[in-house]
C-alpha cells in the first residue's frame, strides 16, 4: 500500500552500501522510519530527501509497520538553518526533542504545526535562544508534563517566588520546597511566562538578555533530563551563546 505524507526529516542513518534510514516526522503519522533505497549513490535523485530539515510530500510504500521512500517533492529545504551554527543547534535541539522524546507513529498535529513555526521563526532570524526557550516551553506542555509558573505543584496555592524541584516535577513554593529545590529569579520566571504562550510570529518584538535567556533554557535542561535524558543539542547551543 502505497501512502503520502507530509514530513519533516530528522535524522538519517547509513545502511549497507547505498542505503539510509532516515526518521521523519509526519503530520499524519508522528514519527517514523523509513528505508531509503539506494540514496547515497552519487547520481542518485532523492538524495535531499534525506537532508535534515528537509520539509516535503513523501510518497512511501507501507508494507505492516515498515515504509520504503518512493518518491518526494520538497516543500521547504530550511537551508538557512545550516549557514549559522547557532541557529543550527537550535533547530538540532527541536529536532533531539522529536527523535528523543516521542513516541513512534503517534500522530500529534499540533507539535507537527509548532515545530513548522519554530524552524520558520529560526529562518527568520529570530534569536535562536528565544525560539528554543518557546519550543521546549510548549513542547513539554503538549507533551503532558509542562511547568506552570503561577501555582505550587504540591499545594497548588498561588506564588511569586518560586522553587525548581526535580523530585517533585515542577515548581514549588517557599513553604513546600526542601534542601533540594532551587530558587529561580523573578526574572527567569517572567521570561517564562511571557513567552510560553507568545505567537512566534510576534517573537521578534521580545527583547530579553541572553543572560536571563541562558539561565531560562539551564532551567529547562535540568527540568527535562531529569524527567527523560539530557538534550545534548542545547548544551552546545549554550556553550555557543
Amino acid at each position: 500500500m502505497d501512502v503520502t505524507t507530509r514530513a519533516l526529516m530528522l535524522k538519517a542513518t547509513d545502511y549497507g552500501e547505498n542505503d539510509k534510514f532516515i526518521l521523519l516526522y509526519s503530520l499524519e503519522y508522528g514519527k517514523i522510519s523509513v528505508h531509503a533505497k539506494g540514496i547515497r549513490k552519487s547520481g542518485a535523485k532523492l538524495k535531499f530527501a534525506a537532508d535534515q530539515f528537509c520539509f516535503g510530500q513523501y510518497e512511501l510504500a507501507q508494507n505492516g509497520d515498515r515504509f520504503t521512500l518512493k518518491t518526494c517533492q520538497q516543500i521547504e529545504s530550511f537551508y538557512a538553518l545550516r549557514q549559522d551554527i547557532t541557529v543550527y543547534y537550535a533547530a538540532c535541539v527541536i529536532a533531539e526533542c522529536l527523535v528523543n522524546y516521542t513516541e513512534e507513529e503517534q500522530q500529534e498535529s499540533q507539535l507537527f504545526i509548532q515545530t513548522l513555526k519554530a524552524l520558520q521563526a529560526l529562518t527568520d532570524g529570530c534569536e535562536p535562544l528565544l525560539v528554543v526557550l518557546r519550543y521546549l516551553l510548549g513542547f513539554t506542555k503538549t507533551e503532558g508534563f509542562g511547568l506552570q509558573f503561577g501555582n505550587c505543584v504540591v499545594c497548588d496555592r498561588p506564588t511569586d517566588k518560586v522553587y525548581l524541584d526535580l523530585q517533585r516535577g515542577g515548581l514549588v513554593c517557599k513553604e513546600c520546597r526542601t534542601a533540594e529545590s532551587t530558587a529561580l529569579g523573578a526574572q527567569v520566571v517572567g521570561a517564562c511566562t511571557l513567552v510560553e504562550n507568545m505567537p512566534y510570529s510576534r517573537l521578534k518584538n521580545i527583547n530579553l538578555t541572553l543572560e536571563i535567556l541562558k539561565d531560562a533554557l539551564t532551567m529547562m535542561y535540568r527540568y527535562i533530563a531529569h524527567s527523560f535524558s539530557p538534550l545534548k543539542s542545547l548544551i552546545e547551543l549554550l556553550k555557543l551563546s
